[in-house]
């Protein structure tokens, strides 16, 4: 056996077991004696492990288990994918639209005529667009780049967690990552949330890679770079654990010059890097590009600091643009939002500190938060010597944190699933927690009394969340409960005979006994159509979600959509409707082109009166929905083959958005009352028959109507 020799520069570990650890013949071999060197402290090695398992077995071991816990995650995320139609009809219709031109592209227009954009940043919808102009539009060519996304970040997470941690830990927090229910849920669908967490997992990465690589630098550039096109995926959502990235570059490196310097290149990158689409858009003018959905001035730094941004911790995104429109959407007017922001619901409860494991909640992400918690600390201890891996260990638990207060805290608009952003913090410290765990109780039969309890508090909150449904995968609870029961025997047994082996065996099959209930949950996702692609929720179908938004939107009605169809002489939209939530479904579904006035919501400013009638009169605009028609239902119900848009090609450039803020009869409830007094209503005795009979009197025919509705808002 060759021995390796200590430079006589170089102290040893005070900690012995760190030191035996690092010791020649005692597993990973450490980074400092293959030749690389601690960047903050030339001439001594490097802390941290070599990611190099030193057999060829080892390496093999390794490689299956990240095949292993990747495959489970990708066909979570894609077995009988298509039950889920388009997905989000909101995000599917821009993604149609965006295929019609580049400044549609660019621009993430909500139509192919481009009055309007969706209120996101468009990274995901590019990759979603770009998949639908390759493939076609079907279900698979919209949902499965998510999916990808999603898988994505589990290997991404196994990646991270092994470098420092080993096979044991980074294995059992992808699984865990991969089994998340809400998780699965939004990997099934068109959501930004699968690419928000593969590039903040890939900033992660960047950022633990800076402190053993040989161009720190470069790596926290990287890092930013990662970060902003999270950034430019979900926004000020994207930026709620960067604190903790920053905190673990704080305590990774050494020398406060050095600390703060490289903390400042992280925080200097990212902020650099998020911005060249905010500004390019904004100094475009106003009539040359689709105003920014969910904006109150028709730019995107409204919507970054509004909307998207303090409106949704302070309440401010209630109201206002991007808020109720008389309660045609989530949280309107008293009444469809109060409803759904109760105790339970897909409007994510009440605010207040126990909003993680709330009805609306718990069941979507608070399952093993316990184990979490005591991984933190059993991790924190095992390793309270080794800077790197306190720096992971920091990271990981600050990103939990810091999205558990946000979201605690958040009184303006929270669905359930935005909680799918704190999954992987879980995940890893679950895992982290596993692989400390081990050499704990092996110094120290105590730690197993420490486990015991940790386990048994998830046991409690698990059986309090399964509880809620207990008719839904009700078995699961005994397999839980037998599993557990198993393991503490096994313990038990294990220390009376002072055996190691079946202890370390009964911990993992107590650890498979706290998977059993969210595995059956995230399976569940694969069986069922999504009942709610614009408010996800993973386990039983909520019957409030039914009922409120339905399974298959009238929006996508083939038969009113053969009627517009037939009846368009040359105009170049179909309809125009008062929110995107009416027409979703007709782009998404049956491929037309739908003026949304008051974009998701119904409250943008992105007409007037008079911007709608010059439209009228150069016949680009007939019909209008004024009234009916009912609310968007998200599913993408049973369409989504439709090839109308597959076969459009990128054609010119977008035709201007409309008029700015402020502007007279600017609302779409005004235009709506223009259209309503000025035009004719289409019903069966005026269109023959043709009109479907529940839209007979809601649509209103404004041919040669344009002076008509200008007069009307006068």
């Amino acid at each position: 056996m060759t021995t390796t020799s200590t430079s006589p520069s170089t102290s040893p570990p005070r900690d012995p077991e760190t030191r035996a650890r690092l010791a020649p013949g005692r597993g990973p071999l450490p980074i400092g004696s293959a030749g690389s060197v601690d960047p903050d402290r030339p001439g001594r090695p490097v802390e941290t492990l070599d990611p190099q398992v030193p057999s060829r077995r080892g390496r093999w071991q390794a490689r299956g288990a990240l095949l292993g816990v990747t495959a489970v995650s990708l066909a979570l995320n894609t077995w009988n994918l298509s039950v889920n139609g388009v997905g989000n009809q909101y995000y599917a219709a821009a993604t149609r639209s965006m295929t019609q031109s580049w400044g549609n592209f660019f621009f993430a227009s909500f139509d192919p005529g481009g009055v309007i954009s969706v209120d996101k940043p468009p990274v995901f919808l590019w990759i979603d667009a770009a998949s639908v102009r390759v493939f076609g539009v079907s279900s698979w060519s919209l949902l499965l780049p998510s999916a990808l996304a999603g898988a994505g970040a589990v290997a991404l997470l196994w990646c991270i967690v092994r470098r420092r941690f080993g096979v044991l830990a980074a294995t059992v927090a992808a699984l865990v990552l991969a089994l998340s229910p809400i998780n699965v849920a939004v990997d099934r669908l068109n959501l930004p949330e699968p690419f928000l967490l593969l590039f903040l997992l890939a900033a992660a990465w960047a950022v633990l890679r800076s402190f053993d690589g040989r161009h720190p630098w470069r790596w926290l550039v990287l890092a930013g770079a990662f970060a902003a096109l999270a950034f430019n995926t979900k926004m000020f959502a994207a930026y709620i654990p960067l604190p903790a990235l920053a905190l673990a570059i704080l305590v990774g490196t050494r020398g406060w010059a050095v600390r703060l310097g490289r903390a400042a290149v992280f925080g200097g990158s990212t902020i650099v890097l998020s911005l060249p689409w905010i500004l390019i858009v904004d100094l475009v003018p106003a009539t040359s590009r689709p105003y920014v959905g969910g904006s109150t001035n028709n730019t995107v730094w409204d919507l970054v600091f509004g909307y998207n941004g303090f409106g949704r911790v302070n309440g401010a995104s209630l109201g206002g643009a991007g808020g109720p429109a008389g309660g045609a959407g989530p949280g309107g007017g008293g009444g469809l939002g109060s409803t759904l922001s109760g105790a339970g619901g897909v409007m994510g409860g009440v605010a207040g500190p126990w909003r993680m494991v709330s009805d609306a909640v718990g069941g979507q992400i608070a399952w093993l938060v316990p184990l979490a918690i005591l991984g933190t600390g059993a991790a924190a201890w095992c390793w309270r010597r080794d800077r790197q891996r306190r720096a992971a260990i920091v990271l990981w638990a600050g990103w939990l944190v810091l999205y558990a207060v946000v979201f605690s805290k958040a009184q303006g608009t929270f669905h359930s699933y935005y909680t799918a952003a704190m999954a992987p913090a879980i995940a890893a410290l679950v895992g982290i927690g596993a692989s400390a765990v081990v050499p704990l109780v092996r110094r120290s039969r105590w730690w197993l009394g420490v486990v015991g309890f940790g386990a048994l508090a998830t046991v409690e909150l698990q059986l309090v969340l399964s509880g809620r449904a207990p008719a839904f995968y009700g078995w699961t609870r005994w397999l839980l409960i037998g599993l557990v029961v198993a393991a503490g025997a096994g313990v038990t047994i294990g220390v009376i005979q002072r055996a190691g082996r079946p202890v370390l065996l009964a911990l993992g099959l107590g650890l498979a006994g706290l998977l059993v209930v969210p595995a059956a949950w995230s399976v569940s996702e694969t069986n069922n159509a999504v009942m709610n692609a614009t408010l996800p929720q993973a386990g039983p179908r909520s019957g409030m979600a039914a009922s409120t938004f339905g399974s298959a939107s009238s929006n996508g009605d083939p038969t009113l959509a053969s009627f517009l169809l037939a009846n368009n002489t040359g105009e170049d939209w179909d309809l125009v409707v008062s929110s995107a939530q009416v027409g979703s479904g007709l782009e998404a579904d049956q491929g037309l082109s739908v003026i949304a006035l008051g974009g998701f919501m119904g409250t943008d400013s992105a007409a007037t009166v008079g911007s709608i009638a010059d439209k009228v009169a150069s016949g680009q605009v007939r019909y209008f929905l004024v009234s009916g028609g009912g609310l968007a239902g998200g599913t993408g119900g049973t369409g989504g083959s439709s090839a109308a848009a597959s076969s459009a090609g990128f054609g010119p450039a977008i035709g201007g958005g409309g008029g700015g803020p402020g502007a007279g009869g600017g609302s779409a409830s005004t235009i709506m009352a223009a259209a309503r007094s000025a035009c004719s209503p289409v019903t069966a005795t005026t269109s023959g028959g043709t009109v479907p009979a529940s839209y007979a009197g809601s649509i209103y025919d404004c041919a040669g109507r344009a002076d008509a509705l200008r007069a009307a808002s006068a």
